[in-house]
């Protein structure tokens, strides 16, 4: 699911279909993902998988505190 930017606001818009609802995610969301992934353990054939996730999370989280 591909990412686009409108404006500081993260938007979520499924590849298949762009007709469908909009997901925003805001920074009290995407504040509370990154606590819940903080808190987890994951395997190690996990962690590469993690690590991006993470990153891509953080830059979102980044965005709507600076948006």
């Amino acid at each position: 699911m591909p990412l686009q930017s409108k404006g500081g606001t993260r938007t979520l818009v499924p590849k298949e279909n762009k007709e469908k609802e909009e997901v925003r995610l805001n920074a009290n969301d995407t504040d509370f993902i990154l606590k819940l992934f903080m808190e987890s353990t994951f395997k190690g054939s996990e962690i590469n998988k993690a690590h991006g996730v993470l990153s891509k999370l953080a830059i979102l989280h980044r965005g709507n505190l600076n948006g």
